[in-house]
């Protein structure tokens, strides 16, 4: 029974760490794509951007919360989406409720760098799925959707969004 249990936590971190390295090539392919979309986003970045695109706004405590950053942290990334493009990919403005709050929205070019980080992730992960045959792909589908059930409990729960297609 213990050694049941010691060959599974093996398995288990080994795939981890299949799927880390995974991840690690699709970040190199993704560097490559994002450039190509005229946005060079950290990943915090693009979680901002991210949770801002379905509402009006939110607060910086909102959405430092949503991304995982302490404050200072928060304030650098809101900074960088002002000012780092020739146009901003966010505007704050003072919530006219609680002036001690500072709401941030997403301007239509930070909707189009949250697009092309996106799609650049997809991309990426797509050219390593089509080596998959299709059975592959609906076991891998499957596996998927469960992992994403036994997860969905954390912060960004409901935030998931359909994939679009790379092609």
């Amino acid at each position: 029974m213990e050694s049941d249990v010691k060959n599974r936590h093996r398995a288990v971190e080994q795939l981890a760490l299949q799927i880390f390295d995974l991840t690690k090539r699709t970040w190199l392919q993704t560097q490559r794509e994002k450039f190509k979309g005229g946005y060079d986003l950290s990943e915090s970045e693009f979680l901002a951007l991210d949770a801002l695109e379905e509402v009006p706004s939110r607060s910086v405590g909102e959405l430092r919360r949503y991304v995982g950053v302490l404050p200072a942290q928060m304030s650098r990334i809101i900074k960088a989406l002002e000012q780092r493009y020739d146009e901003k990919l966010v505007v704050c403005a003072i919530n006219p409720k609680d002036k001690r709050k500072v709401d941030v929205a997403i301007t239509p070019k930070g909707r189009r760098a949250v697009a092309a980080y996106r799609r650049a992730k997809i991309t990426a992960s797509a050219k390593a799925l089509h080596a998959l045959p299709a059975r592959d792909l609906g076991a891998l589908a499957g596996i998927l959707n469960r992992i994403e059930r036994a997860t969905s409990k954390g912060p960004s729960e409901g935030s998931a969004r359909p994939v679009e297609s790379a092609t």
